[in-house]
């Protein structure tokens, strides 16, 4: 896996999300937090698939429309291995092809799994917040214990996708093995 150059950033990102989840101000500081979060496993990961020169990293963003103006704020405009970040807006049923990393700002079950499905064979980094979003094929997910920040990754799901995330990052959250990846593995 890739060393990020990076892996000092992860480690005051893992600190302002211990202190800061449980700040004032509900969803919207939870937003927050996960948009950081977000930005972590962007700047560790690495696709096989890689993109032309200076081309855009796209984040899709399907769901509340709050966490894509968060994102928006956040990080979009900030680069990447050479790679402006940009977000857009994912309308279900709309094609999520059009982006690298796919977060899943809902619960509904009926948006995640046709979309999930959809992306199962391509280099798309999926990320959501829902209890059940690794059983479902997705790679990544943010959750709170305790007023913190955490997260479980399927390394089936990554291996599937073709995404390689770093061992430093890793470290930090739960993984689950290689069974179980992506929908119609």
């Amino acid at each position: 896996m890739r060393v990020p150059s990076h892996s000092w950033w992860m480690a005051a990102v893992l600190s302002i999300c211990t202190v800061s989840a449980a700040l004032p101000g509900g969803t919207e500081a939870e937003d927050e937090l996960k948009s950081a979060a977000l930005l972590a496993f962007v700047q560790n990961a690495h696709w096989t698939e890689q993109l032309t020169a200076s081309a855009p990293l796209t984040i899709g963003v399907l769901g509340r429309t709050a966490f894509l103006q968060c994102l928006r704020a956040n990080i979009e405009g900030k680069v990447v291995d050479g790679h402006p970040l940009k977000v857009v807006e994912i309308q279900p049923p709309a094609d999520p092809h059009c982006c690298r990393i796919l977060y899943f700002a809902t619960d509904k079950l009926k948006d995640i799994k046709p979309a999930l499905q959809s992306v199962a064979s391509d280099h798309i980094l999926t990320v959501g917040e829902t209890g059940h979003f690794l059983e479902q094929g997705g790679a990544v997910n943010f959750f709170l214990v305790d007023g913190h920040m955490a997260f479980e990754v399927s390394m089936g799901a990554l291996d599937h996708s073709g995404i390689e995330v770093s061992s430093k990052l890793l470290r930090f959250g739960q993984l689950r093995g290689l069974a179980g990846g992506r929908p119609g593995k």
